[in-house]
Formats: C-alpha cells, sequence, structure tokens
C-alpha cells in the first residue's frame, strides 16, 4: 500500500492517500475505483470518526482511497465568543475548492496511482456530506473552474454518497447566530441568498451525478428531512438516486461499530448496513 499525505489549496486543506499497488500477481495491469472521503465536523474541524475508518473499510473492498480535510479553524477557535475568527478558512467557497484540487490531482496522477478515472466516487459525512453535495451540484459551473485554475472535467465526481448530510439551510436549517453560519457562510447572521447558495438541494441539475442517500429519522441534529426533499429534488431532475432510512440512530453513525463508535449509542447494527449497500449500488 502507497501511504502519504499532500497539502491541497492555499490554507491547511490536506489529503491522505490509501492506494493500492497492483502486483504481477494478481493483475499488474488493474486500475483501481477511488472513494474519496470526506468528513464532517460543523465545518469547524474534521472528524477522526469518519476519516481513517471509513478508509481502511473501502480499502479493504479495494478501493483507493483518499481522505480531504479541508480546511478549518478547529474547535477551539469558536469556544470564545469575543474571538470568534473574522475570516475563517472554512468559509464557502474554499473547501469545495479543496475538495476539487484533490480529486483532480487523483486524475493527473491517474497512471502512476493505477486509478480508474471512471469510477471516482465522493462520499461526506454530514457538514463533509454538505461539502460533497456542493461539489455535487456545482462541479460543472465556470466560476469554480477560474477557482480551482484546472479543468473542470478533471475534478467531476462519477457518484456521490451522501451521509446525514444538511442539505437545506433555508428551509430547514437556520438559526441566527449559529457557529456553523460562521464557518461555512463567514456571518453568523446570512441573509437567504448566503443560506440558498450553500444549500445543494437548490441547485440539483441535469449535471447532476447519481446520488446515494442515507439517513436516520431520529437524528436530532440534521433532520431527516434534509435527505428526503434531496431525493425529491433528484427524482424532479431525473437524476439516478438511492435513499435509504432507517429508524434507529443518533447523528454521527460513520461505520455504526465499534471502530467509530464514542459513544455507546453511536453503535448501531441496523444503519451499519449501508456500506454494503453502497458496495451493491455502485455495482
Amino acid at each position: 500500500m502507497k501511504y502519504f499525505t499532500r497539502n491541497i489549496g492555499v490554507h491547511t486543506g490536506t489529503a491522505t492517500f490509501y492506494l493500492h499497488e497492483p502486483t504481477a500477481e494478481i493483475d499488474i495491469d488493474r486500475k483501481y475505483p477511488v472513494m474519496v472521503v470526506v468528513p464532517g465536523g460543523a465545518y469547524m474541524w474534521t472528524s477522526d470518526r469518519e476519516s481513517e475508518p471509513v478508509a481502511l473499510e473501502f480499502f479493504s473492498k479495494d478501493y483507493h482511497v483518499m481522505v480531504v480535510n479541508y480546511s478549518t479553524e478547529g474547535l477551539a477557535a469558536y469556544q470564545d465568543v469575543a474571538a470568534l475568527p473574522i475570516d475563517p478558512t472554512s468559509k464557502f467557497p474554499n473547501p469545495l475548492v479543496e475538495v476539487a484540487e484533490a480529486i483532480a490531482d487523483l486524475r493527473e496522477n491517474a497512471e502512476e496511482w493505477a486509478v480508474d478515472t471512471d469510477q471516482i466516487s465522493v462520499l461526506g459525512f454530514s457538514a463533509g456530506g454538505n461539502l460533497t453535495g456542493l461539489l455535487a451540484v456545482y462541479w460543472h459551473e465556470s466560476w469554480l473552474e477560474e477557482l480551482v485554475n484546472k479543468d473542470r472535467t478533471l475534478y467531476k465526481p462519477n457518484r456521490i454518497i451522501l451521509a446525514y448530510a444538511p442539505l437545506d439551510f433555508v428551509g430547514i436549517h437556520f438559526e441566527e447566530s449559529s457557529a456553523i453560519n460562521l464557518a461555512l457562510m463567514g456571518t453568523l447572521t446570512p441573509g437567504t441568498e448566503e443560506r440558498k447558495k450553500v444549500s445543494p438541494i437548490y441547485h440539483v441539475s441535469k449535471d447532476t451525478p447519481p446520488v446515494f442517500l442515507w439517513h436516520t429519522t431520529e437524528d436530532p441534529l440534521v433532520s431527516v428531512e434534509n435527505s428526503l426533499k434531496m431525493a425529491v429534488a433528484l427524482q424532479e431532475k431525473n437524476i439516478p438516486y438511492e435513499l435509504h432510512i432507517y429508524q434507529k440512530g443518533v447523528h454521527g453513525v460513520s461505520l455504526g461499530d465499534s471502530r467509530t463508535s464514542r459513544k455507546p449509542n453511536q453503535s448501531n447494527k441496523q444503519a451499519a448496513s449501508w456500506v454494503e449497500l453502497v458496495m451493491g449500488w455502485l455495482g
């Protein structure tokens, strides 16, 4: 296995790679599909629980994996109201540019790294799911291509997987003076246009790639309505999708077992089935 980390963007973002190495004993010409993992953390940090354990799960299923730790200020920066960050590095579209750059890196090095460039899936959890959703709806936009300074086809996602993601900051998630408003939108009191800009459900188009969504109805932090409304938006645009809703489960289930359970209630045998469901969907 090749394991290494690269800096991405102009802030503090990094991409960590877990790459198989083709061997003549199996298939020296093999090209591997890629799972790009985008962890959550309310745009204030990136969760360890949604990073390496998830990477190793998909690596074991014969995928290359890249974990994108997009730029954040760190959770400590949001603990003192008097010293909140004025212009956070996590502000949209900075993390989106970083994820796009990281995916472009995969395609630019596809020959050396044995990458199947038609099989690059992006998996986002929670806030990382919001970011992944934004990539899904904005990858084809000229303004993003200018910011990334690379051809948009280099960072086009082939498949999108959204795990308990906040996808609507207009009709579902909006709370005055919420720290995530500052981390994502750069202000504690964003207007409707700022909130709509970072809400993927309002920007689904014919260019949005196929999407797999999963959520729990009991999630107390990110309402299941996000995934339900996203499914409707995809249906209206005739975008292929698959939706799985589990009844039981708190926010942040991740893999649903002891590898990613910080608390007992984060283990969820039923919701843990999402991994196999994703593999079936990916075919």
